[in-house]
């Protein structure tokens, strides 16, 4: 399969914009096996030729679909690390748009796209492991404010941080147990952030959270 990477802010006035953003709604909406590109062009206003010259294939059309959804997400960790915000305030920032991200597509459409295009779902997940160095990034500033305890290895801590979120929030994991996904990261958020955190940053997250 042909990966092709598209920009976070990528232009609604070109071609691919609109098509992605359109099949990200189609996709949430009806699933892998009601996406069809018929429906794409047809709500666009567009050829099926059109959109086959950008996506070749409906695995490249979905594939792409998930890529211009994570852009969006890694262009909001950008610009928050670049803020001149508390370390926290970062950290809780980062996982509140996680959790709003995850909400746009039922979980049981990420479901059947992880069971039918396992590729495709294996690129989401490298995406989510290559977030481990902008949370590290966070808990060291936060660190240095005398926010995260000194005497832990942030090294391992980020790393741990990312391996739980990717090993245990898969689309089976909230289905059988009939969870909401926005709910639980919330509520792993507070609990991962209560055990790191001093008493200072302890102060402040209650403030805030």
């Amino acid at each position: 399969m042909t990966q092709k990477t598209f920009p976070s802010n990528l232009d609604n006035t070109t071609p691919e914009g609109p098509i992605l953003e359109h099949g990200l709604d189609l996709f949430s909406q009806n699933g892998v096996k009601g996406f069809t590109v018929e429906s794409l062009a047809k709500d666009l206003a567009m050829s099926k030729k059109t959109i086959y010259k950008f996506f070749p294939t409906k695995e490249i059309l979905l594939q792409s679909i998930l890529q211009h959804m994570t852009g969006i997400l890694h262009g909001h960790f950008i610009r928050v690390l670049a803020q001149n915000v508390n370390p926290l305030d970062k950290f809780i920032r980062v996982m509140d748009k996680v959790a709003t991200s995850i909400s746009r597509v039922p979980i049981s459409r990420l479901s059947e796209l992880k069971a039918r295009f396992p590729a495709i779902w294996e690129e989401l997940e490298a995406f989510r492991m290559a977030r481990r160095d902008d949370f590290f990034a966070i808990l060291k500033e936060g660190e240095s404010q005398g926010l995260i305890r000194s005497n832990l290895d942030l090294e391992k801590v980020a790393t741990l941080f990312m391996n739980i979120i990717n090993q245990v929030f898969q689309p089976e994991f909230f289905l059988q147990n009939q969870l909401v996904p926005k709910d639980i990261i919330k509520l792993f958020r507070d609990i991962f952030l209560r055990g790191i955190v001093t008493e200072k940053g302890l102060k402040h997250i209650e403030e805030k959270i």
